[in-house]
């Protein structure tokens, strides 16, 4: 690929994320409203980003858009893996906790999930803990314990 190849994929992921990243902060009530949600982006763009993370149905003849739990941490998933796209497979995660909102130990928790090492950084300053989540090859997933008498799996 040509350099300017490359900055345009690396602009449009960027800008995927920061779609992702706001999807992700607006509260059940905020959900219906997509034009204001996000502005100058193309319909065709908001369209599949609520197809794909957010359910729709009828209650009263009126059109609701709501968003389960489920359907939420598909959407931190998608964000987390163009994340680590975009930083070389390699993601200082404190920055995502604060622009998104979630707590850092549901970033590490998912980062692990998707194969990645959690590694805390040197250098921080006292009371401050910033952590890099590190994909590497050949991909190793956790091992999934099963507890006797049917009780939730853990990693």
């Amino acid at each position: 690929m040509e350099d300017a190849e490359l900055a345009h994929l690396y602009l449009s992921q960027l800008l995927y994320i920061s779609y992702l990243v706001t999807l992700i902060q607006l509260s059940q009530k905020q959900l219906k409203n997509r034009k204001s949600n996000f502005p100058h982006t193309p319909t065709v763009v908001t369209d599949n980003i609520y197809n794909k993370f957010t359910a729709q149905g009828q209650i009263d003849g009126k059109v609701r858009t709501s968003m389960s739990d489920k359907q939420r941490n598909k959407l931190i998933c998608h964000t987390l893996a163009i994340t680590l796209l975009v930083d070389n497979f390699c993601v200082p995660f404190q920055s995502l906790c604060k622009d998104t909102g979630i707590k850092q130990r549901v970033l590490s928790d998912t980062y692990r999930s998707m194969g990645c090492n959690i590694t805390k950084l040197k250098g921080c300053a006292k009371g401050e803990s910033s952590y890099n989540a590190v994909l590497k090859l050949p991909v190793k997933l956790p091992d999934v314990v099963i507890r006797k008498g049917g009780g939730k799996a853990r990693y």
